[in-house]
C-alpha cells in the first residue's frame, strides 16, 4: 500500500486493477468519471443517454482492461471507446443529419464576452451557447466528435488522431467542415 496521500498514476491503477485489486478500478472510474461524462453529453446533448453511455464506457473499460497497452495514455483510450460508443449510440437512433452541401454560408453572432458583460450581454452568450449545442447535436458523429474533443476537450490534432484513430488529414477535414457547417447552422438558428 502507498503512503497516505499519495496519489498513483492511471498506468500503476491499471496494474493493480489487473491483479485483482477492486480499490484500483474505482479509483480510475472516479478519476475519469466527469470527463468521460462530458464527452458523452457534447457528443448526445442529453443528459440521461451521456449517463448511460458514461456508465456503459466504464463498464466496457473494465471489461477490456487486459487489452489496454501498458504505456499508452489510458484516457485516450478511454475516449476513444467513449466517442465509438456515442457514435454507435447516434447511428442506433437514426439520428437526422443536416448535409452539410445544403448549409448557408452565414457568420457566426458575436456576443459580448468581456468579463464585465451586461446581464443582457451574458444572456446573449448564453442563446449563443444553446445555438451552438443545437448546431453540434445535428452534425454526423465523427465531425461532433471531432469538434468535442477538439473545442471542449481541448486536444490537438494529433491527440484527436490517435483517439479516433484515423489520419491527422481526415481530422483536420472534419474540423474543418463541421466548423463550417455549425457557422451555417448557427446563423439558421
Amino acid at each position: 500500500m502507498p503512503e497516505a496521500g499519495v496519489e498513483r498514476d492511471d498506468g500503476e491503477l491499471v496494474r493493480l486493477c489487473l491483479a485483482g485489486e477492486q480499490t484500483a478500478f474505482d479509483a480510475l472510474a472516479a478519476r475519469h468519471y466527469r470527463r468521460v461524462y462530458n464527452v458523452a453529453y457534447r457528443m448526445l446533448g442529453n443528459r440521461e443517454q451521456a449517463e448511460d453511455i458514461t456508465q456503459e464506457t466504464l463498464l466496457r473499460v473494465y471489461s477490456r482492461l487486459h487489452t489496454f497497452k501498458q504505456g499508452a495514455s489510458f484516457i485516450a483510450w478511454v475516449r476513444r471507446i467513449t466517442t465509438n460508443l456515442c457514435i454507435d449510440h447516434l447511428r442506433r437512433r437514426g439520428e437526422q443529419t443536416v448535409s452539410l452541401d445544403r448549409q448557408l454560408e452565414a457568420g457566426m453572432e458575436h456576443a459580448d464576452t468581456s468579463a464585465g458583460a451586461s446581464p443582457e450581454g451574458r444572456l446573449e452568450m448564453t442563446e449563443d451557447a444553446r445555438r451552438v449545442m443545437e448546431a453540434l447535436r445535428r452534425l454526423p458523429g465523427k465531425q461532433r466528435a471531432v469538434l468535442v474533443l477538439r473545442h471542449v476537450e481541448g486536444l490537438k490534432v494529433d491527440e484527436i488522431a490517435r483517439t479516433m484513430k484515423m489520419p491527422q488529414g481526415t481530422v483536420k477535414t472534419l474540423l474543418f467542415r463541421g466548423r463550417h457547417a455549425v457557422r451555417g447552422m448557427v446563423g439558421e438558428l
